[in-house]
């Protein structure tokens, strides 16, 4: 595979996934399927496979877990080489795929993991930073407890001390941690973001970015409350998805971005069966990601493609994608699109 010059780096949480078989639940389950995940490391493995370089930071417990855990980053080309070991513990979640009119669900245990006692100290930031071109980071990190969120502002400060991108997946999660409780560490992270992964409602109820009630247009009111962020940070652009549920296997999806100036851009709906839907805003992002290191200045192009490898990665078992370029352009023509132009 072509690697592409730019180097992605992320960090955040690498766990082990437990998924009872056949649409079965937790209680029904004799025995469970066993992947790896995370959305930061999603990101990087799908940025891997569309040609990328990537590096992730970490920390995984010295025992055949985080041993695996690595193999599976190393597996598909992320360099490990700043995922540092110690503690006993790697974060674990379980997923019960939903069917029907049953949903899926998610439950954590990551309380006392290995990356909630990693140090400032242990990430060689300079090494690392100068030569990357972009940084990811999930709100789901800054859950995680003081010595995380340590890490990911100097990580933060180490992009702008070398002109480093960074994207920023606010990636609310009410089983961390309340609102309240994130709302101060996701306004001290929006000051170094360039690209912003949220809704509407994140915007407005964490960040505390007022709206005008009469307002009826949803477009307008997300063009609105989005120009009044981007008017007090330096982000360029608020990237989203919209999802329709049918039934737990059964969807449709757009996307859209707002720019700095205020232009609002989309993507059609399109509907699609589910196999998998873990990771699915992970590969969006990486999608969205790799258009804008092909052309900054290209968001549709940028939409386009995280829209479907988004898509695509229902289709795919386990937390990540592995697709190519070539086959996620091949899906955006095949659903009518012919002009895939970069």
């Amino acid at each position: 595979m072509k690697r592409i010059k730019e180097k992605v780096v992320a960090f955040g949480e690498i766990m082990l996934r437990l998924t009872p078989p056949d649409y079965t639940t937790i209680s029904q389950a004799k025995n469970f399927i066993a992947n790896y995940g995370g959305a930061e490391a999603n990101v990087l493995v799908a940025l891997s496979h569309l040609g990328h370089k990537t590096e992730f930071i970490s920390k995984v417990p010295d025992n055949q877990l985080g041993d695996s855990a690595i193999q599976h980053l190393q597996s598909h080309n992320v360099e490990t080489d700043n995922i540092v070991r110690g503690s006993s513990n790697l974060g674990m979640y379980f997923v019960e795929t939903g069917f029907g009119g049953r949903p899926s669900k998610v439950l954590y245990n990551r309380k006392h993991s290995s990356i909630t006692r990693i140090g400032i100290h242990e990430i060689k930031y300079d090494r690392v930073f100068k030569n990357a071109s972009w940084f990811h980071l999930s709100g789901i990190s800054l859950a995680l407890g003081p010595k995380v969120r340590e890490v990911a502002f100097k990580c933060l400060e180490a992009c702008k001390k070398y002109n480093v991108k960074v994207s920023f997946d606010f990636n609310y999660r009410s089983k961390l941690w309340s609102i309240d409780e994130a709302k101060p560490f996701y306004k001290m992270v929006i000051p170094y973001v360039d690209v912003l992964f949220a809704n509407y409602f994140d915007i407005h109820d964490i960040l505390d970015i007022p709206f005008d009630d009469s307002l009826v247009d949803p477009v307008v009111k997300k063009v609105e409350i989005s120009k009044l962020l981007m008017k007090q940070t330096k982000i360029q652009y608020i990237v989203g998805r919209e999802r329709i549920v049918h039934t737990a296997t059964d969807n449709s999806m757009s996307s859209y971005c707002i720019t700095r100036d205020g232009e609002y851009k989309e993507c059609a709906p399109i509907r699609f069966n589910i196999y998998d839907r873990i990771g699915t805003g992970d590969a969006f992002a990486s999608g969205v990601i790799h258009g804008l290191l092909l052309d900054y200045n290209n968001v549709d192009y940028a939409i386009k493609f995280g829209l479907a490898i988004s898509i695509l990665k229902h289709t795919l078992y386990g937390d990540v994608s592995t697709l190519s370029t070539k086959e996620v352009e091949e899906f955006i023509i095949n659903n009518g699109d012919v002009d895939v132009r970069r």
